[in-house]
Formats: structure tokens, C-alpha cells, sequence
């Protein structure tokens, strides 16, 4: 089954996930987020060491504010682009402009089409793998100084990306002929009536 605007007749909803709603899930996704950030810090750590932060500290307030600055921008920029990243691939698989919001900590991105398991793998997981590369990259290659800048935004990326792994998990346990809508932090998929491999779960 292709991406679609419209809903075949022939299929039903057999499940449905809202992020926010699902109190237990919503802190589950959000404690596991926060064990990816230890998780990253602690490879940096055994990595390089915080040596670099040290010496920033010790140059003075000033330069350790505008490192602050620099990264307080950095983050909102990459919040913004991560977003923006989730609508170029939803926009390039249906041709149809994306939305954007924000339920409570949560930003999301949606559209009101109905995405093959392919697409919305890719439109799930690109953007966080992209952005893997974009700051491992520099991390990697740059002086010791800017480090610890590039890994605390892979923080952001991997620890904040939780969700979209999660529902990209949920989409693998559906059939390859499912369609996928996600509006606001909610996902609903459907499936055909006569596919017997489909989930119960939401229902």
C-alpha cells in the first residue's frame, strides 16, 4: 500500500498511541530519555574527560557564558530544524505542507495523510540520523574545546528523539501493507479487515 490522502474503504483502525495522554508511557519515554542523556555524558566522559569544560571555567565568566549562549542557540536551532526536517519528508512523500506544535514539552510535526509503514519509518527516524552524523562528526574532528558542545547536543538529538523511536518500534510490529496517521502526538494505524496479523492494542 502507497501513501495516500484519502483512507481505503477497506481498512479499519486496529491501533492507536497518543504520547501525551498515556501518563505511564509519556514518563517511561521520558525517564528513558533522560538514561540516554547519562548514557552520552558518560561516553564523553571516558572518551575525552571533562578537561575541556575545566579549562572554560577557568578562563573566566565570560567565556564560559558565551559558551552557554552558543549553546543555548545551537539547541534552539536544532529543535526548530529537527521539526522542520520531520515536514520536508512528510511534504516530500505527499505533497501535501506539514503542521507544526507543541503539546506540553512535546513538539511535534503532522499531517493529515496516510503514510505507508515505509514512509513513516523515514519520516520518523531521518531527521534524528541526520542530525547523529551532523554533531559525531564535529565532535569527532573539531579541537577539544568544542567537544563537550557537540555531545550535549547529541544529547538533545538522541535523549529528545525518544518518542520518535518509539513509534517507529510500534510501526515495525505492524503489517507492511498498514497506514499510518499521525496528528499532534497521536498515532493511528489501520489496517486491512482481512489482515488477521494485526495488533489489539488501543483496541
Amino acid at each position: 500500500m502507497k501513501t495516500c490522502l484519502i483512507l481505503p474503504d477497506r481498512y479499519v483502525q486496529t491501533d492507536y498511541v497518543n504520547l501525551h495522554a498515556d501518563r505511564r508511557l509519556y514518563h517511561i519515554l521520558n525517564i528513558v530519555s533522560f538514561l540516554i542523556g547519562i548514557a552520552i555524558i558518560a561516553v564523553g566522559w571516558l572518551w575525552k574527560g571533562f578537561d575541556s569544560l575545566v579549562a572554560l571555567a577557568l578562563r573566566g565568566l565570560s567565556g564560559y557564558l558565551l559558551r552557554v549562549l552558543e549553546f543555548a542557540v545551537c539547541a534552539i536551532a536544532y529543535l526548530a530544524l529537527h521539526e522542520l526536517k520531520h515536514g520536508l519528508f512528510m511534504r516530500l512523500f505527499s505533497g501535501i505542507r506539514a503542521h507544526h506544535g507543541r503539546k506540553g514539552l512535546l513538539l511535534f510535526t503532522y499531517s493529515e495523510v496516510y503514510f505507508c509503514r515505509r514512509d513513516f519509518l523515514i519520516i520518523m527516524l531521518a531527521p534524528v540520523l541526520i542530525f547523529f552524523v551532523a554533531f559525531a562528526v564535529p565532535a569527532v574532528f573539531l579541537e577539544r574545546e568544542w567537544f563537550w558542545l557537540f555531545m550535549l547536543l547529541q544529547v538533545i538529538n538522541l535523549g529528545g528523539s525518544v518518542g520518535d523511536f518509539y513509534l517507529a518500534g510500534r510501526a515495525l510490529r505492524q503489517p507492511k501493507n498498514a497506514l499510518f496517521l499521525s496528528v499532534g502526538v497521536s498515532l493511528t494505524v489501520y489496517t486491512e479487515k482481512n489482515d488477521e496479523k494485526h495488533t489489539d492494542s488501543g483496541m
